[in-house]
C-alpha cells in the first residue's frame, strides 16, 4: 500500500512544473512588455502557490521541510520570481523617472508658452 506523501508527490511535482512554467511565461511577457500576459502569468503563480499549500496542509510529508528535493525547486521558483519582481520595480522606477522628467519639461513649455506667442517658441525666435 502506499503513502499518502507517496500517493501526493505526482500532484507536487505537477503544480511545481505548472509553477516554473508560469514563471517563464510570465518572463517572456515581462521581456516583452506584454502587461496583460504579465498579469495572466501572475495570476496562475497565486493560484498554483496556493494548489501547493493546499497540498502541503493535506499531506505534510510532501512539504519543504520533509522533502529535500521539493525544498530546492521552491528555493529556484522563489529566487526566480523574486529576480523578476526585483526587475519589474526597476522598471517600474525608471518609467516614475521618465514621467517625472516629461511632466518637468511640459510645465516649461507652459511656462514659456505663457510669455511667448507659440510660433517663436516652435521657430525659436525669442
Amino acid at each position: 500500500m502506499h503513502s499518502s506523501a507517496e500517493l501526493a508527490r505526482p500532484a507536487v511535482v505537477r503544480t511545481i512544473l505548472a509553477l516554473e512554467r508560469s514563471c517563464l511565461d510570465a518572463e517572456s511577457a515581462l521581456v516583452e512588455r506584454r502587461w496583460r500576459d504579465v498579469d495572466v502569468a501572475f495570476a496562475a503563480q497565486r493560484r498554483l502557490t496556493e494548489e501547493l499549500a493546499a497540498l502541503f496542509v493535506a499531506t505534510p510529508e510532501s512539504a519543504p521541510l520533509a522533502d529535500a528535493k521539493v525544498a530546492q525547486r521552491l528555493r529556484g521558483v522563489l529566487a526566480y520570481r523574486e529576480d523578476q519582481m526585483r526587475r519589474l520595480r526597476a522598471y517600474h522606477q525608471s518609467v516614475g523617472e521618465r514621467l517625472r522628467s516629461i511632466g518637468k519639461v511640459r510645465q516649461f513649455a507652459r511656462a514659456i508658452g505663457k510669455r511667448l506667442p507659440i510660433s517663436h517658441v516652435l521657430n525659436a525666435k525669442y
